[in-house]
């Protein structure tokens, strides 16, 4: 009996530093680009949305945290936790995103980091998250897989249009649409 209780504590012990492998003391690295988020900015992004309708638009750091900051601050309602959003981009379409969230939403920092690269799948703007963190922790591999597949659920939605290609570069992101 004694032999068959070691066994069950040994696989829940083993279960338990596997599940907390995925998690790390290490803060997610973002680039120390400094990124501006104004009103102004998000009206010249959202100006560019009428380039896609041509084919392609571009858009830099700046001009499109600005518009994702814009968006959720007047899409969010009086209980919204988020105060803004920086998005940086670097070749190979690696993606950086820090959200900065109100003071008190998460006793652990007041930032949700996220690294990851972006694509285009059957069409939709896809992402693969590979990194998330809060203050000093984050985690990494598998235990993402469930959050980039609810992003990508809501890239996939047909009122986005149909993404032909994404790349970016330092400083900026393309997306081209197709028929």
């Amino acid at each position: 009996m004694l032999k068959r209780r070691n066994w069950v504590v040994s696989i829940i012990g083993l279960l338990l530093v596997a599940s907390l492998a995925a998690c790390t003391a290490a803060p997610v690295a973002v680039p120390d680009r400094p990124i501006t988020v104004d009103v102004d900015t998000a009206l010249a992004a959202q100006g560019k949305l009428g380039n896609l309708m041509m084919g392609s638009a571009e858009w830099t750091e700046a001009e499109f945290s600005s518009l994702l900051s814009v968006l959720l601050e007047q899409n969010g309602g009086e209980n919204n936790p988020v105060e803004g959003v920086s998005v940086w981009f670097e070749p190979n379409n690696q993606v950086f995103i820090r959200v900065n969230l109100v003071q008190g939403v998460l006793p652990s920092g007041n930032t949700l980091d996220l690294a990851g690269t972006i694509a285009v799948e059957n069409n939709h703007v896809v992402v693969d998250l590979q990194q998330a963190g809060v203050g000093n922790t984050s985690i990494t591999g598998a235990m993402l897989a469930p959050i980039s597949a609810q992003i990508n659920a809501a890239l996939a939605d047909p009122s986005l249009g149909v993404a032909a290609n994404v790349t970016t570069d330092t400083g900026k992101i393309t997306v081209g649409l197709g028929m």
